[in-house]
């Protein structure tokens, strides 16, 4: 029995450690994907940006309206519209929970930019961070993101720490 007993904690071992080092690679993966995502919003790339996206994505607003590719790529550019400029966009993998050809990636982001006040020519100094909860899975185009859940974060005007709430 005890000559059974060493192979076969040998073979969890090393199971275990090909698992690990699996799910390595996916982190590297998805990781890699996410600094594309940076690329394309640092340099407001819209085909970057929409090559990052699934065809097949399914994005629903807060009332339920069915988003198009088409109208996710007109709200980017106009959210983008009123950055001047990106100073610092850091979006990287915290954790990761590998399911075969799916994967739940929580993920942290810090976006510091410069942002047009109302008036189209003044800017304030706009940090965010914000942590999510990601599933991600395995396309022939690699690791493409299906659905975002924010889980909280913070935002920071010209240094002061906006309450949303009070808005």
């Amino acid at each position: 029995m005890k000559a059974l007993k060493i192979p076969f904690l040998l073979f969890l071992f090393l199971f275990a450690c090909s698992q690990q080092q699996n799910a390595d690679q996916v982190k590297a993966e998805i990781q890699e994907q996410l600094n594309k995502c940076v690329e394309a919003v640092n340099s407001k790339d819209i085909e970057l940006y929409m090559d990052q996206i699934p065809d097949d994505f399914v994005i629903y607003d807060d009332q339920g309206e069915l988003i198009t590719r088409e109208k996710q790529k007109a709200y980017v550019l106009r959210d983008w519209a009123i950055i001047d400029t990106t100073l610092s966009n850091r979006f990287w993998v915290d954790s990761l929970q590998l399911m075969g050809d799916s994967a739940i990636a929580f993920t942290s982001q810090k976006w510091e930019r410069m942002m047009f006040r109302p008036d189209g020519i003044n800017t304030d100094t706009v940090l965010t961070t914000q942590k999510h909860r990601e599933t991600w899975k395995k396309t022939a185009k690699g690791w493409l993101n299906y659905d975002v859940k924010e889980l909280g974060g913070e935002i920071y005007i010209n240094g002061l720490k906006y309450d949303q709430q009070k808005q």
